[in-house]
């Protein structure tokens, strides 16, 4: 009984086999097709355009963020720390007792002042200072 191979190597032997092969013309195909692949390869010109154009929006987003981190956030934050020491002053002079609100009120801006750091925190990880 002949094995796979065996059977494979007694068909080749039947295949005319004079047929001559031009290696320099496949050689060129070769060449050709391994030169269109590495054309494919380096044509980045759509992944450029599209590189940049995730910047700029990365960008313009990271300074929407920084405006409301800013502008919203630490300015919303910096006004009620006032308000409460001005208040605070004012019944401090009249001698009067702080009502209770205050109390929940500084208790709000230091849980609000651990999320303003953790969101500060999280613009430096991405090498950004939204104070600065």
């Amino acid at each position: 009984m002949k094995t796979k191979k065996e059977k494979f190597l007694a068909e080749l032997s039947k295949v005319n086999t004079t047929k001559k092969v031009s290696l320099k013309s496949n050689a060129k195909k070769i060449t050709l097709s391994a030169v269109d692949t590495i054309r494919e390869a380096l044509d980045m010109t759509y992944f450029e355009e599209e590189v940049y154009e995730k910047i700029d929006e990365a960008q313009s987003l990271m300074i929407a963020a920084r405006d409301i981190f800013r502008f919203e956030m630490a300015q919303g934050l910096g006004t009620a720390e006032d308000e409460i020491m001005f208040l605070k002053g004012q019944l401090d002079e009249l001698g009067v007792e702080y009502p209770s609100e205050i109390t929940e009120f500084e208790s709000e801006i230091a849980e609000r002042e651990s999320t303003f750091e953790e969101v500060r925190r999280r613009f430096q990880d991405m090498g950004y200072d939204p104070i600065s």
